[in-house]
């Protein structure tokens, strides 16, 4: 063997498609595990740079604890700029409760429920009945199928209240306002927050949000 040639491993000798196809798995499932690949060779390392990579990069960590994204600045900016849907919710949850940046949160968090993530579309929901934008509001609610059943949204509001925890959640007054506008016919059993109807839905899944603790 030459010793002047460079060693190449099994897997830097695999195509490229095929390496490709194996880092943009490990990283939609794992931001630590995608961190590790790439560091095992040059070739890993090419594609790590890639903007698919970055769109479907798994941010699980971040989603719970959305202020420690402040210690992952880099990684954050390039998954934003290739529309990476939890990097969008972060930046959302962040700029609209911690940074009281409301237009800001807003424009992130339609971003991550547009593209597709559950939990974007119900707190995005959420905040635009309680900004009094109704309609819309309905409009992305309507897209976790809460009529057929509420397994969905009670998955989504569990995630959200983790992403939440130990960021200030204020209750302005318009929320209250818009909440009374909502107000659903006496049939309805306002302080049983575990079934709903029709009538009823947003009016206790806005009441759920506001007295959240």
């Amino acid at each position: 063997m030459d010793p002047k040639k460079e060693h190449v491993s099994l897997f830097e000798s695999l195509p490229h498609g095929i390496i490709g196809v194996i880092v943009d798995k490990v990283a939609a499932s794992s931001a630590v595990d995608y961190h590790n690949t790439i560091r095992t060779c040059k070739e890993i390392h090419k594609r790590a740079d890639n903007r698919q990579v970055y769109r479907g990069l798994s941010l699980r960590p971040l989603v719970k604890k959305p202020l420690a994204s402040k210690g992952y600045e880099k990684i954050m900016e390039k998954c934003l700029q290739n529309n990476n849907p939890e990097a969008h919710y972060i930046k959302g949850l962040v700029q609209y409760f911690h940074h009281n940046q409301t237009m800001t949160g807003l424009y992130h968090l339609t971003i991550a429920a547009d593209l597709g993530l559950k939990e974007a579309i119900y707190i995005l929901a959420v905040l635009l009945l309680c900004n009094g934008i109704t309609e819309q509001g309905k409009l992305y609610f309507s897209q976790l199928k809460w009529a057929r059943g509420t397994t969905t949204v009670d998955a989504c509001w569990k995630n959200i209240k983790t992403s939440l925890h130990g960021i200030n959640v204020g209750v302005r007054r318009r929320y209250l306002r818009n909440i009374r506008k909502m107000n659903p016919p006496n049939t309805c059993h306002l302080n049983d927050m575990d079934n709903t109807c029709a009538s009823c839905f947003y009016y206790k899944r806005m009441r759920m949000f506001v007295n959240m603790r």
